[in-house]
C-alpha cells in the first residue's frame, strides 16, 4: 500500500506527503475499566501500543484535577499509516451511516485535515460492544498549493 500511495503522490505533488496519522479519543469522562478497554481496542485495532495523555492545569469548571487522565492517542508512520489510511477509505468511511464526504473545512490553512468518527464499531475487526469516539487527524509535510486536489488525488472523500 505504502509504495502504491506515494508513486501515485509523487506524480503529482513532489514535496507534499502525508507525514503521519493521529488518532485520539477523550476518556476524562469514563471510569478505569473502561478506559483499559478503550486502551486494549486502541492496541488491537491499531497494532501499535497507545499513550496516554495528563491533565496538566486543574480546571474547576470541567472538574479536572491536575494528573488525572485526559486522553489516549496513537501516531501512526509509514507502512502502518498507509496499511491503516487503505482501511479507512476503502472499509470504514463507507460503512458510516447517510455518508456524503467531508467538509472542505475540516482542512486548516496548513493543509491537515481533522474528522471524527462518532462511533468505533465502523471497524471491520472491532467485535466489542463498547462505544466511544475517535478523532482523527491527517497531518501532511510540505504542503503547498491546493489541498483539495492532494486529497482527491489520494482518494479520499472530500467535498
Amino acid at each position: 500500500m505504502k509504495k502504491f500511495y506515494e508513486n501515485l503522490i509523487n506524480g503529482f505533488f513532489k514535496k507534499t506527503k502525508l507525514e503521519k496519522i493521529i488518532l485520539h479519543s477523550g476518556i476524562s469522562k469514563y471510569e478505569k475499566d473502561f478506559i483499559k478497554e478503550i486502551f486494549n481496542c486502541y492496541f488491537y485495532l491499531f497494532d501499535q501500543k497507545p499513550v496516554f495523555t495528563k491533565i496538566k492545569k486543574s480546571i474547576s469548571n470541567f472538574k479536572s484535577k491536575k494528573g488525572d487522565l485526559a486522553g489516549i492517542f496513537v501516531t501512526l508512520r509509514k507502512t502502518k499509516m498507509w496499511n491503516f489510511y487503505h482501511k479507512l477509505i476503502t472499509v470504514v468511511i463507507p460503512k458510516i451511516k447517510e455518508f456524503k464526504g467531508y467538509n472542505l473545512s475540516s482542512i486548516d490553512r496548513f493543509g491537515n485535515l481533522n474528522f471524527g468518527i462518532e462511533n468505533c464499531n465502523v471497524f471491520p475487526d472491532f467485535d466489542k460492544n463498547i462505544k466511544f469516539g475517535i478523532n482523527v487527524n491527517l497531518i501532511l509535510k510540505n504542503a503547498i498549493g491546493n489541498f483539495k486536489n492532494f486529497y482527491k488525488i489520494i482518494n479520499f472523500p472530500v467535498n
